[in-house]
């Protein structure tokens, strides 16, 4: 079922309008490369860590691992030998081989996803991952025009920041990301139907949003934080406090060892 486009809204005014969210086009995409660049630029003036950096951080605080990277490469690798042998078995007609190697990938690719979700959600708070939002919205806000004569209803992005955070009215904003989840809601699905093992499981489900797989990662994330944090104090309390020597005067007829006697001794 393909999603609906246009939606009915109040603009900035309280008049209810019919507008549309239109697929994007170049002078879209360009808006939102502009704004990604604008955004980046800012976060990191304000001390936000490029995504290099926080991979440093991650890796040093064992938030992610080089084992972790290897084993995000492995399932990749391993997804593409399986989906070749099921395409050999099946040119054999051996279903019972293929429903094995459908439910290898199906495995597979969960643990794919749990992987890269603990990855990601890490990186979203990166320099490129808070551009990256801001680069979809402005997107959307290029996208959403009027249904009568396909103008664009945001003139500028800066326009669409101040009716979002301020105009209480308006509901082109809610009722626009409404859509939009929809419409990304659907591209997902049409990846899942062209998963391999979707014509041997018939439960496959975007490993992407469920919920249960979202808990595992938060949970993961949770567990390696306390971990970097109990390591932390235990090197705070193991390293040692030097005391300064205190400097005292010399006694009286104490003798001061010289680099002589220190040579000879």
């Amino acid at each position: 079922m393909t999603v609906e486009r246009t939606f009915r809204a109040k603009d900035r005014t309280g008049t209810e309008l019919e507008f549309e969210l239109i697929a994007p086009n170049q002078a879209a995409e360009n808006e939102g490369e502009r704004q990604y660049r604008i955004a980046f630029s800012k976060a990191l003036q304000e001390g936000v860590f490029p995504r290099e950096k926080l991979r440093e951080i991650m890796r040093e605080h064992n938030m992610w691992t080089e084992d972790d990277e290897k084993q995000l490469k492995r399932c990749v690798g391993r997804i593409a030998i399986l989906q070749i042998e099921l395409k050999t078995e099946q040119t054999k007609g051996d279903q019972k081989r293929c429903l094995e190697i459908a439910r290898d990938i199906s495995n597979t690719r969960r643990r794919m996803w749990e992987l890269f979700l603990v990855q990601q959600t890490v990186y979203m708070h990166s320099a490129e991952g808070v551009s990256e939002v801001i680069k979809a919205e402005a997107v959307m806000a290029a996208c959403t025009v009027h249904k009568a004569n396909r103008k664009r209803y945001w003139e500028t992005y800066r326009q669409f920041v101040e009716e979002r955070d301020f105009n209480e009215n308006a509901t082109v904003y809610v009722t626009a990301v409404t859509v939009q989840g929809r419409l990304l809601d659907e591209a997902r699905l049409n990846m899942i139907s062209g998963y391999p093992e979707k014509e041997y499981l018939k439960d496959v489900q975007d490993r992407m949003l469920e919920r249960e797989v979202e808990e595992e990662v938060i949970a993961e994330l949770k567990r390696r934080a306390q971990a970097a944090t109990a390591e932390e104090e235990q090197k705070s309390q193991a390293t040692p406090v030097v005391e300064p020597k205190k400097k005292g005067r010399k006694k009286r007829g104490e003798r001061v060892e010289t680099q002589a006697d220190q040579a000879t001794s």
